[in-house]
């Protein structure tokens, strides 16, 4: 989960509850063969039980309409809960195992490893659940910034897997240190995915703008209103998962009076507002060839 995205309560609820399945796999495997590997698994999927849990209590929260307190809503708050989730696994769960894994491979200590069959069993069956959506998003056509993150969370959630069932056979085949070796891989894997899930929603939080083609669109947009002559000084911000505050300027004929000037803002208003992700858009009337306004950022 890199980032905290725009998500339906049900389809949080069932990742939750596919979390959750596939943690208590993981935790009964290890506590009966022993592989530390399975544990750290088993902490990589409490890393997406524990960010889904955080994202599902603050989709109610982000829900509450905009008051005299916080004008812009409280779309803001899934990217909190997102940030506070990646600072704990980076502060606590990757710190701990590779601690432990580190000690292992220093320190070697060969524990009664059993049931083999269990933990590939377990290990299989948990990187077919991790396939499901590759296969699902891999089909679809075009694929939206939720659909993207949630297709490189899966790839991630295969990588550890797989590392996981390396480590497990070798360790079959007489390679003792494996399993420490395969559990420090997943351990490194959880830290790289909190620091890009707290860099993302960090980057949100500071007003991060749309890419360049948003902005291309909107101005597209503005423009089909027939009274828009230019468009100029775009501005827009993240105020939740994938809804924005805009604001632009559009010039119009200098002849044109304030009536028919807030009328064209009003048209263009609507045309963005049924074709773009807005929470609030801004329509600054100016005349045509009016100088740019001090910090005026080309788009």
């Amino acid at each position: 989960m890199r980032a905290a995205r725009a998500a339906s309560p049900i389809g949080l609820k069932a990742a939750l509850f596919g979390y959750a399945v596939v943690f208590l796999l993981k935790a009964v495997a290890w506590w009966f063969t022993g592989f530390f590997v399975l544990l750290a698994e088993a902490l990589h999927t409490l890393s997406d039980l524990t960010i889904s849990g955080f994202l599902l209590a603050a989709d109610r929260f982000s829900r509450r309409p905009a008051d005299a307190r916080y004008r812009y809503g409280y779309g803001r708050a899934q990217h909190v809960a997102a940030l506070v989730a990646a600072t704990l696994f980076i502060s606590f769960t990757s710190f701990r195992l590779a601690e432990e894994a580190v000690g292992r491979l220093l320190h070697p200590v060969v524990p009664a490893y059993s049931r083999l069959g269990l933990a590939v069993g377990v290990l299989v069956l948990s990187m077919a659940f991790s396939a499901v959506p590759i296969v699902l998003l891999g089909l679809q056509k075009r694929r939206g910034p939720a659909a993207r993150a949630q297709l490189m969370e899966s790839f991630n959630d295969e990588l550890g897997l797989l590392a996981a069932l390396a480590g497990a056979l070798l360790v079959s085949s007489g390679w003792p240190l494996a399993d420490p070796i395969a559990s420090l891989a997943v351990a490194i894997l959880i830290a790289a995915n909190a620091v890009g899930l707290f860099l993302d929603n960090a980057r949100v939080l500071m007003g991060r703008a749309p890419e360049r083609e948003f902005f291309d669109r909107i101005a597209a947009l503005a423009r089909t209103v027939p009274a828009v002559e230019a468009v100029h000084d775009l501005r827009a911000q993240y105020v939740g998962p994938e809804t924005v505050n805009l604001s632009l300027h559009v010039e119009v004929d200098p002849m044109m009076t304030v009536a028919d000037g807030e009328e064209v803002a009003k048209a263009v208003r609507d045309t963005i507002m049924a074709e773009a992700n807005c929470a609030y858009c801004v329509v600054h009337v100016d005349p045509l060839g009016a100088p740019p306004e001090p910090g005026e950022i080309d788009f």
